[in-house]
């Protein structure tokens, strides 16, 4: 099991932080994962979406959405995801949305691992995956 909590990277005026957690039996080809965070300086009452999805070239996916929340009159929101399936070796991105610039900031890496670091607003979210 790993776990990794990141704060985003700068992409507008929200700001927060991501926790990763993945699940697998030492050697499995796929690992079970929850991806969650509390953001800061939303608009109120938007629904924001940590999405994201798998860098293989493989097999391109339409993007997922893995955890979503509603703004509070603060700006805040716990955006709260379920447990997806993956493979356990490749590299995955992750995104807050909506967001003003486009591609937005991100974090990129092998989820499975409890690695991730940031990647910058305007750069495709796997440009420089593995």
């Amino acid at each position: 099991m790993a776990s990794v909590a990141l704060r985003l990277p700068a992409g507008g005026t929200v700001t927060g932080m991501v926790v990763i957690t993945a699940a697998a039996e030492p050697g499995a080809a796929r690992a079970r994962f929850t991806v969650s965070a509390v953001i800061a300086g939303g608009r109120p009452g938007t629904v924001y979406e940590l999405t994201g999805n798998d860098c293989s070239a493989a097999a391109p996916l339409p993007d997922h959405v893995w955890a979503t929340g509603r703004a509070g009159p603060d700006g805040t929101a716990e955006l709260a995801g379920h447990a997806w399936t993956g493979v356990a070796t490749d590299t995955y991105w992750l995104a807050v949305v909506p967001s003003p610039v486009s591609p937005p900031a991100g974090l990129r890496g092998r989820f499975a691992e409890g690695a991730a670091a940031p990647f910058p607003a305007g750069q495709a979210p796997c440009a420089d995956s593995e």
